[in-house]
């Protein structure tokens, strides 16, 4: 008996084994599949932004290249070291003559003086235009997460305001077929009514897609997991700022008026270097055995090396004194010592005319400057004003949507009840029912689409104070 159930009882096990293991096994793919929810501070999402936007990680690799672009036109400075070798070889009939002579050189730039090369002037420049982009796009970034924060929150303000009126307008249909079916009131009503619901219906569906992308952007600025669930769980404060204060902060902080100044600083800098067009060329060169002491003058631009170099021989061949490959003397014994100077007297009047030439661009760069100026103190009071306007437009639009939504609930009770006398409300047709109802609907967008138009206006001030605390 034990043995004809054997077979029966094993595969019942292994039955039950399946359906537990395909149980296990949807339960871990649910797990994996679940969505991640996140909370979100602004700081926070601000903080990742900046660490994990590849517009900021682009330009602080930009940063990177032109600092070590820096560190290479620099590296003349540093001590420079190396060996030369030299091999010659010539078989004339029975005789091999072989030459060979290998030389240790390590060299050093003790000063220098003259104009910056240009070389190293250049790569200065780049490194300071990369930094001014890196804070650009930096400050770009977090105007962007602000922005979003600001679509994002009143997107759900607005949201939560229209469930309150789609309730509201459910109860009111209820109410209003119950009617209709009493033959109480007429079938346009009703139809009215439906019209009424759809209409905030299609506005939350549209709101409910806005916000899902809006999601979607905050979430590729932060770097978070495309899956995860974002959840913001504050407001951005308001700014309390004076007009006063808010030029200052755009004087303190305008990359393009950064910009304008690391300019002029280098151009005053070009100015005062002209007067070395004036200075004699003078090249010198002191030598002890091995070691030499170098005044050298660099063609390309006005400026002189002092440099140390000490070359002495490693690995030298002992020399038949007939060898045709010796050119240069192996050893330097001994001392030298050798000097040039040419004064320019007259040089056609070049330097006064290069110093011209930098004089002028200075002043246009700090005209520039100037102008550069005015216009960001226009441009901060413009905006200013412009954060005042969206305020009063907002307020006013609020009370215009007070003012329909009563307008059109009396209008709803008149035509409802007939028996209810409404001073102002006589003689009242469906078409003035339908018309009240177009303009609390129009009012609604207008008033949630000025609050909007408020949000960017303050965002747009901070833009052009280039504030990002």
């Amino acid at each position: 008996m034990n043995k004809s159930l054997t077979p029966l009882a094993a595969c019942l096990c292994f039955i039950f084994l399946l359906f537990v293991s395909q149980g296990l096994l949807f339960k871990g793919v649910g797990t994996v599949s679940a969505q991640e929810l996140v909370s979100l501070r602004s700081t926070r999402a601000i903080e990742l932004a900046l660490q994990n936007n590849e517009a900021v990680k682009k330009a602080e690799k930009v940063v990177e290249r032109a600092k070590a672009n820096l560190r290479v036109s620099k590296a003349v400075y540093l001590p420079q070291v190396g060996v030369t070798s030299q091999y010659q070889r010539q078989k004339n009939g029975d005789f091999d003559e072989k030459d060979y002579l290998t030389r240790a050189q390590m060299s050093v730039i003790l000063a220098q003086f003259g104009e910056i090369p240009r070389g190293l002037d250049t790569a200065q420049e780049e490194v300071r235009k990369a930094e001014i982009e890196y804070e650009r796009v930096r400050k770009e970034t977090v105007h962007a997460v602000r922005n979003l924060w600001h679509d994002i929150t009143l997107t759900q303000e607005e949201i939560k305001q229209r469930r309150a009126i789609e309730v509201e307008l459910q109860k009111k249909l209820k109410s209003t077929q119950t009617k209709h079916e009493k033959k109480r009131i007429p079938y346009l009503i009703r139809l009215n009514t439906e019209l009424e619901l759809s209409e905030q219906q299609l506005d939350l569906n549209k709101l409910q897609r806005r916000l899902d992308v809006d999601t979607a952007e905050l979430i590729r600025l932060t770097g978070l997991d495309p899956l995860a669930q974002v959840v913001l769980s504050q407001s951005l404060p308001d700014d309390d700022v004076t007009l006063a204060a808010a030029v200052e902060l755009a004087l303190a902080n305008r990359l393009d008026l950064r910009d304008l100044q690391g300019d002029i600083a280098r151009q005053e800098r070009l100015v005062v270097e002209t007067v070395w067009n004036r200075f004699p060329e003078i090249s010198a060169e002191a030598r002890y055995k091995d070691l030499h002491l170098l005044l050298q003058q660099h063609q390309q631009n006005r400026t002189w090396d002092a440099k140390a170099l000490y070359d002495p021989i490693i690995l030298d061949r002992e020399r038949d004194a007939a060898n045709i490959f010796e050119t240069n003397p192996r050893t330097q014994n001994g001392w030298e010592l050798r000097f040039n100077l040419n004064i320019p007297l007259y040089d056609g009047k070049k330097t006064e005319n290069l110093r011209s030439a930098e004089l002028a661009e200075l002043d246009r760069l700090q005209l520039e400057y100037v102008e550069k100026t005015k216009l960001i103190k226009v441009a901060v009071r413009r905006d200013y004003r412009e954060v005042a306007n969206a305020k009063e437009r907002m307020e006013i639009e609020q009370k215009r949507v007070d003012i329909f939504r009563e307008h059109l609930r009396a209008i709803e009770r008149v035509l409802e009840e007939g028996t209810v006398e409404i001073q102002g409300y006589r003689g009242l047709t469906l078409n003035d029912a339908f018309q009240a109802q177009a303009q609390f609907t129009g009012a609604q967008r207008v008033f949630y689409q000025a609050r909007r138009d408020y949000a960017k206006a303050k965002e747009k001030l901070r833009e052009t104070m280039a504030w990002i605390e």
